[in-house]
């Protein structure tokens, strides 16, 4: 994505887990895209937020970033080996599975595990 297509907003400035910083950085992500921007600094406070934008603009990092945010900063106190923290829903296979690799791309140096199943 060109840099015409980003916002001002930074990843670096937000107030981010460092392990996911460094899952966004490895991306190549610097600047949010506009969708991000409106989006993140209000989910990444917890609060529900819906968005609408063309196909390839950021929206499953956007939700994938916040996902991870909330997972990291609200640790279990008596985790489950194997325990199950966050579902993700997908219309389809190839969605589940493209979801899927952004998730592992974005959070491979949380500690998180990623599992994809379709059926």
């Amino acid at each position: 994505m060109s840099d015409k297509h980003l916002s001002e907003l930074e990843f670096a400035t937000l107030d981010l887990e460092q392990g996911l910083q460094q899952g966004i950085r490895d991306t190549g992500f610097t600047h949010a895209t506009p969708i991000q921007a409106q989006t993140l600094p209000i989910a990444l406070k917890g609060v529900d937020v819906a968005g609408q934008a063309q196909t390839g603009t950021g929206k499953t990092a956007a939700f994938l970033i916040a996902m991870y945010q909330y997972l990291l900063t609200r640790p279990l106190e008596h985790p489950e080996p194997g325990g199950i923290r966050a579902l993700v829903l997908a219309p389809t296979r190839e969605r589940a599975v493209q979801i899927a690799d952004d998730a592992k791309q974005l959070g491979v140096h949380t500690g998180l595990k990623i599992g994809v199943a379709f059926g």
